[in-house]
């Protein structure tokens, strides 16, 4: 996921981990934690997965913080057998408006931003549990 103050992007992967795909964004409002919830279900999700935006230095800001309260309360609305992980989402909304800009799509609608984001973030984590599995 790819947590803003107005938006949440969310994708998800197959069960094996190979294909990550965009679903659509989530308003970050008072019904956010349920309608994570319901996707956790829906998609059988065994780790929820957040990008965590720190500071070009890779230190903690104040964003990343925030995050990291949305996680822990989330975690309260989540099965207890679903963990959440974090992973460094640095550049991933200049990856994702560079992604939709070479296909032609209008990278200023905010909303595919934030969900291609979310894709970069579960490909990064994905790629690095895969690399340190050997």
């Amino acid at each position: 996921m790819d947590v803003g103050t107005k938006r949440i992007g969310v994708a998800y992967s197959d069960p094996l981990g190979i294909s990550t795909n965009p679903l659509p964004y989530i308003d970050n409002d008072e019904n956010a934690f349920e309608k994570i919830k319901d996707i956790v279900k829906e998609y059988n999700v065994g780790t929820v997965v957040i990008g965590l935006p720190l500071t070009l230095k890779g230190k903690e800001g104040t964003q990343a913080k925030l995050t990291k309260e949305f996680a822990q309360k989330l975690k309260s609305y989540l099965p207890e057998n679903v963990g959440i992980e974090f992973i460094d989402e640095r550049f991933t909304t200049s990856l994702a408006e560079k992604q939709l800009k070479e296909t032609g799509k209008k990278s200023k609608k905010k909303d595919k931003v934030d969900s291609l984001s979310a894709v970069f973030i579960l490909k990064t984590y994905l790629e690095k549990k895969q690399y340190m599995n050997g």
